[in-house]
């Protein structure tokens, strides 16, 4: 029987040759003895799956002992009396490990999500690459997205969350759900089909996470006269958020819009507010820029702007003065604002909402508010053949519009 000191005096011969253990406990172990000296303990034994004679290397002596081998020995044994083929086993691991290697990983799929948003021209793609390297791990970002779970999800998540960002959270979410179901979905799209790394989805590991957020129904809520007026007066928000509130009430614009408002935008000697056809929402379907109408209660509301942030590059930058503001900062102080006033919940897009239903409720139609608020004229006759650009007519609507609203936010009742 093999004992330490036998494997260690065993010398080394002109060809490889084996010692093997006579403990009948655990049949087919020895050692190999390489020319070289290099000792090798092994177990030979016949495969259960094609019948043939196989030997697998179990470690070296003297790094692994002779207790630690035979203990390593009756496991492999074990497997062999259970019908599997250790060596098959570890090929079959190896393979699997070089085809992950082979895999997308989560970095190559947001790439993959960033990049189909490019092509269908959705300026979230923007805010998808910031995520990527701002709030995902590069540990994560560098696992094959087939790996990643549930509970990398919500590692994900949840520090974001616990900062107070909770909407950004939900936004993070949404945007990693989309890209696994892109994923999964990549190879049956003609777009993608042969181009797209290959990922391996079984499934979506944000499906269950649940949002951090819990929203009232979409397009309900509007403010009330009442409403506008405590909303314009309130001390209750700091003047940047307040004035980006503002600026979203008369304008009636989209909030990153406004967010993302730059002051070489605005021409006061034009009165027009000129959005750049790639700062559109519905800048795939057109590559237009918009013209905002502006009027005297607009130039006011700018010049105490320009108060706050004319040193800046935009009307209302984040902290640090590099990038505009971003959305769940602007939500977060509504949210503290609605709870200190009483007013009923709201959210800063409700105020695009209430701005479409209180013009309409005085006589602007509902065409001339679309065109005010950039919507994309998608019937036949705008899309091939209107270059008319409507601006006299804007500008007579948005005259309405700021009268009566300057109406509703007078002091004296």
């Amino acid at each position: 029987m093999l004992t330490d000191r036998i494997i260690r005096d065993a010398k080394p011969k002109a060809t490889t040759h084996r010692v093997r253990d006579a403990n009948i406990v655990c049949r087919g172990f020895g050692v190999t003895i390489a020319p070289s000296g290099t000792k090798t303990f092994f177990l030979s034994y016949t495969s259960p799956e094609d019948g043939k004679r196989k030997q697998i290397a179990i470690g070296r002596f003297p790094a692994m002992s002779l207790k630690e081998a035979r203990l390593n020995a009756g496991k492999l044994r074990d497997e062999v009396n259970c019908g599997k083929d250790p060596v098959l086993e570890k090929q079959h691991a190896i393979a699997k490990r070089m085809d992950h290697r082979s895999l997308g990983t989560l970095s190559e799929l947001l790439g993959l999500y960033v990049d189909d948003l490019e092509t269908d021209g959705k300026r979230t793609a923007a805010e998808v690459k910031r995520i990527s390297s701002k709030d995902i791990p590069p540990a994560l970002l560098a696992r094959p997205a087939h790996l990643i779970t549930k509970d990398d999800i919500l590692d994900i998540l949840t520090p974001i969350a616990q900062r107070g960002a909770r909407v950004h959270s939900d936004n993070v979410r949404a945007y990693l759900r989309a890209a696994f179901e892109l994923g999964m979905n990549a190879e049956s799209m003609t777009r993608w089909r042969g181009r797209a790394v290959r990922f391996d989805l079984q499934n979506n590991p944000v499906a269950t996470v649940k949002k951090t957020v819990k929203r009232k129904a979409v397009g309900n809520r509007t403010l009330s006269q009442s409403e506008i007026k405590t909303l314009w007066h309130t001390d209750q928000l700091t003047p940047p958020m307040l004035l980006a509130l503002k600026m979203l009430l008369t304008t009636g614009q989209r909030v990153e819009e406004v967010l993302h408002a730059t002051w070489a935008e605005f021409d006061t000697s034009q009165m027009t507010w000129i959005i750049p056809g790639q700062r559109r929402k519905n800048r795939g379907r057109t590559s237009e820029p918009h013209i905002v109408p502006l009027t005297t209660f607009h130039l006011e509301l700018l010049n105490e702007i320009k108060h706050e942030t004319a040193h800046n590059t935009y009307l209302f930058p984040a902290t640090g003065g590099t990038a505009p503001r971003r959305y769940d900062a602007l939500t977060n102080s509504v949210r503290k604002f609605v709870q200190s006033s009483g007013i009923e919940s709201f959210s800063p897009r409700d105020i695009r909402r209430t701005f479409k239903t209180v013009a309409g409720s005085f006589g602007i139609s509902l065409e001339m508010r679309n065109r005010l608020q950039g919507h994309a004229m998608t019937d036949v006759g705008s899309v091939h053949y209107d270059r008319y650009g409507y601006l006299t007519e804007k500008r007579a609507a948005m005259a309405m519009w700021t009268t009566h609203l300057a109406k509703i936010v007078e002091e004296v009742e």
